[in-house]
C-alpha cells in the first residue's frame, strides 16, 4: 500500500504540481486547500507526511502545525513546510530599484520572531523548511529520508 502524503496548500497549481511528483514516485497524494481542512484530512486519512503552506487562509500553517505538536496523536507526524514568503520579500525587494531601502526588513523580522519564539516553546519544529518554487527532486529525497518508499 502506498504511503500517504497530504499537500495543504491553497495555490492549486502547487498542489497539482506536487501531486503529479508524488504520484510519479508511488506516494498517494492527498489534497486540503486550507489548514481547516488540512487538519480535517489529517484526522481522518492519517497521512504518512504532511506538505504544509506557511500562508493560508482559515488557519495559517503555523496555527496547523502549533495544533499538531500539541497533539499526543499528531506530535511526531512528520512535517515539511512550504514558504513563498522569501520569494516575494525578493521580488518587493527589487522592484525597490538602487534605492537603500528594504521596506519589508520589518516583515522579515517579525517572520524570524515568530518561528524563533515557536521553536523556543517546541511548537515549531517541522521536519524542513522547502521555498517555492518547489524543486521537486529536493522534495521527493526529503520525503524519501523521512517515511521511506
Amino acid at each position: 500500500m502506498a504511503k500517504k502524503v497530504l499537500i495543504v496548500d491553497d495555490d492549486i497549481s502547487t498542489v497539482k504540481f506536487l501531486t503529479a511528483a508524488l504520484e510519479e514516485n508511488g506516494y498517494e497524494a492527498l489534497q486540503a486547500y486550507n489548514g481547516r481542512e488540512g487538519l480535517e484530512k489529517i484526522e481522518s486519512e492519517n497521512p504518512d507526511l504532511v506538505l504544509l503552506d506557511v500562508m493560508m487562509p482559515k488557519k495559517t500553517g503555523f496555527v496547523l502545525i502549533k495544533q499538531l505538536r500539541r497533539n499526543e496523536k499528531y506530535k511526531d507526524l512528520p512535517v515539511i513546510m512550504l514558504t513563498g514568503v522569501a520569494e516575494v520579500l525578493e521580488d518587493l525587494d527589487a522592484q525597490s530599484g538602487d534605492t537603500h531601502e528594504r521596506p519589508y526588513d520589518s516583515l522579515r523580522e517579525v517572520l524570524r520572531k515568530t518561528i524563533k519564539e515557536m521553536r523556543d516553546e517546541g511548537l515549531l519544529n517541522p521536519d524542513m523548511f522547502i521555498d517555492k518554487p518547489i524543486d521537486p527532486e529536493l522534495i521527493i529525497a526529503k520525503i524519501k529520508e523521512l517515511i521511506g518508499t
